[in-house]
């Protein structure tokens, strides 16, 4: 069953470069591109930050958030609510640095004809130790969850618009980088997969717009409680991986 897939881009106002790379692919490739504005983290004081615990990022994450990580947060959560908002059964959601392959809709479309049940299928990640394998497509990619993370990119991935509900309903309030908070689909109930090799890559784009990190990490006597959550979603993880 073929069905019309809207791509919805991360991007912000002022990275138009990166809006021009992706979109040359996109035409390539024979996909619309739907952008989605950026938040602009950098240019909201963070006294100014809503849906944020700061205190719970602090003891979660072991160090001070930058601008930028709230803002990435945020765009997603736009991105989740327009497809929502929009009633679009399936999506996927870009962030602007990613290279879009001449196969990618022909793979995707073999996901969603998988017969998995899923709401979100994370379509890269930087680490997939522990693969174990749930369903494997027409196109050959072979769809699990690992047993060992976080994963790393929350760069693209695609999702169906329950999906796109639940994880408004388990996401807010912040208190994690996006990355590592989307691949907790333990939390909620939210089914939440990954492809073992990647459907999409990152293009050849040198400069981050998330910035340095340099300087953010607490003491480590500051960092047990991160110690202990970490340890206890590391478990979480593994059942969720062998079970779902």
């Amino acid at each position: 069953m073929t069905c019309e897939l809207p791509f919805l881009v991360i991007n912000l106002d002022r990275s138009r470069d990166r809006w021009k790379s992706i979109e040359n692919q996109a035409k390539a490739a024979g996909i619309q591109l739907e952008r989605v504005p950026a938040v602009d983290g950098n240019a909201i004081p963070d006294t100014e930050w809503v849906n944020f615990d700061r205190r719970k990022f602090y003891l979660c994450h072991g160090r001070r958030p930058i601008g930028a990580e709230y803002g990435c947060y945020m765009s997603h959560i736009h991105a989740l609510q327009r497809i929502v908002d929009q009633n679009i059964p399936y999506a996927v959601i870009l962030e602007d640095d990613a290279g879009i392959p001449q196969d990618a809709m022909k793979r995707l479309q073999a996901i969603i004809d998988s017969g998995l049940g899923f709401d979100v299928v994370k379509l890269f990640n930087h680490r997939t130790k522990g693969f174990v394998t749930k369903a494997k497509t027409s196109e050959g990619d072979e769809l699990g969850r690992c047993i060992h993370g976080p994963l790393g990119s929350s760069m693209g991935y695609l999702v169906t618009r329950d999906g796109a509900q639940r994880l408004l309903d388990t996401l807010l309030p912040m208190f994690l980088p996006y990355d590592v908070a989307l691949e907790r689909g333990w939390k909620g109930g939210v089914r939440i997969y990954l492809t073992r090799e990647p459907v999409i890559r990152p293009a050849q784009i040198a400069v981050s717009t998330i910035g340095s990190y340099a300087g953010t990490k607490f003491p480590r006597i500051l960092r047990i409680p991160t110690a202990f959550f970490r340890g206890v979603d590391y478990l979480s993880r593994t059942v969720y991986a062998l079970k779902g």
